[in-house]
């Protein structure tokens, strides 16, 4: 009963986090496959991520949200994880 409610967990994150994730997971590929090191790789991060909350405020396409910009970092997280381990 305890797996069944961890692995239904991601459902109640809100489809509007998740695609900031995998936009951080796009972004975040795309980068390391240029091999930069890491600190352009998280002023990048940065900068795309916050970038994408100023646009949507700026044009008032969408509402600002900080949480939106940390998910585009934690989908890049999840990629630059196993990208650190590897031997």
């Amino acid at each position: 009963m305890l797996l069944n409610k961890i692995l239904r967990y991601p459902e109640k994150i809100p489809n509007d986090k998740r695609l900031h994730a995998l936009i951080g997971v796009a972004l975040a590929s795309i980068l390391l496959s240029f091999n930069i090191d890491l600190y352009s790789f998280t002023v990048a991060m940065f900068s795309v991520a916050w970038g994408i909350e100023f646009y949507q405020k700026l044009t008032k396409s969408g509402t600002y949200d900080n949480l939106d910009a940390l998910a585009v970092l934690v989908g890049g997280i999840f990629v630059l994880i196993p990208y650190c381990l590897k031997v």
